[in-house]
């Protein structure tokens, strides 16, 4: 692979792909399916054989443990891609997906997909890139399971989320569409309880400010030390 692809690879995103060539831009506007908040847009045990490409949204992963308790694994937002397990042999979902608001689309069967990657590079390097990165992703939750505590885990979300998808503003980072305490609380599995005694520590401590549309990091190096020290 050479210097530049790998350069475009890891420096675009799936919004300024689509965006720079018109072939791929008309194929992802003619699969665009709109959910509404609340929708499944598929459930444990169905036949997997779509990917999805996030354009617009939320969109929560999980699972059922007992029949009826909800464990969420993630929370995807606009540029996200989820099913892709379907494109290397999965044959039935093993968990869901939902809409927590109203979201946007771009649905691809499998073949349409490998014919895709096979003729654009960015999208191929694109989609690699996400596979690699949920991997990495995997295992370091697993590690955080194993050897973290509850408030490192959470301290570890919140840096995460905003390295991610916060915005800088000054010296401080702003990150909008602040998900539930409860969600947060699934995603690090911990307590509601706990998520919200450690967040208001940190509010407390001047660290952070939220509300329920946004999160605001004003010394996120501080926020940092937290985890390097436990």
């Amino acid at each position: 692979m050479n210097d530049h692809l790998l350069w475009y690879a890891e420096n675009t995103d799936l919004e300024s792909i689509i965006l720079s060539d018109k072939a791929l831009e008309t194929a992802f506007n003619l699969r665009k399916v709109k959910f509404r908040k609340g929708d499944y847009i598929y459930l444990p045990d169905e036949k997997a054989e779509n990917i999805y490409f996030m354009l617009s949204g939320r969109i929560k992963i999980g699972t059922y443990k007992d029949a009826d308790k909800e464990i969420i694994t993630a929370m995807l937002q606009k540029g996200d891609v989820f099913g892709e397990m379907s494109i290397i042999g999965e044959q039935k979902r093993k968990d869901f997906a939902q809409a927590t608001e109203d979201s946007e689309l771009s649905v691809f069967k499998q073949e349409e997909l490998k014919k895709l990657m096979a003729e654009n590079t960015a999208i191929g390097l694109l989609f690699m890139k996400i596979m690699g990165d949920r991997v990495i992703e995997m295992e370091d939750r697993l590690e955080s399971l194993v050897f973290k505590d509850s408030r490192t885990r959470i301290i570890e979300y919140l840096v995460s989320a905003i390295e991610k998808r916060g915005q800088r503003v000054g010296y401080e980072w702003v990150l909008r569409n602040f998900i539930t305490h409860q969600d947060i609380a699934s995603l690090t599995s911990t307590s509601r309880q706990t998520v919200t005694t450690v967040l208001n520590e940190l509010r407390n401590e001047n660290i952070i400010q939220f509300d329920r549309k946004r999160l605001l990091v004003r010394d996120l190096e501080k926020l940092k030390s937290f985890i390097l020290s436990s």
